[in-house]
Formats: structure tokens, C-alpha cells, sequence
């Protein structure tokens, strides 16, 4: 992922990229209290809206 500054996914190619990324950093076991600790949760709360807008869970009957 670029270190550019960036709030929001506008495609499904760039949710699709941004997921390999956060694939590999888990495999890296960073410290949530670094830099890039806290890039990968930012983009975890990326993922996170995006699925909620786009694949919304239905609530159970």
C-alpha cells in the first residue's frame, strides 16, 4: 500500500489490492503501536466500510 494519505475505497480493483496488502502485512506480525501497525488497522477500517456498504450482512428473521 502507498503511504499516501487516503480514506476511502472507490473500486473493487482497489478493494481487491488493498486486501493482498493486508494479507501480506499479517504475515509480517507487526506491532499495532507502530507506523506500520497503524497503517494496516487504518486499512482494516477501510475494508471494513467498504464490505458494509457493499456486502451487507442481512439480519437474521
Amino acid at each position: 500500500m502507498e503511504k499516501s494519505t487516503k480514506f476511502s475505497i472507490d473500486s473493487e480493483a482497489e478493494y481487491d489490492k488493498l486486501l493482498k496488502w493486508i494479507d501480506t502485512q499479517f504475515d509480517k506480525n507487526l506491532n499495532p503501536n507502530t507506523t506500520e501497525g497503524k497503517r494496516l488497522q487504518a486499512a482494516l477500517l477501510l475494508i471494513k466500510n467498504y464490505e458494509d456498504k457493499y456486502y451487507p450482512i442481512p439480519l437474521p428473521e
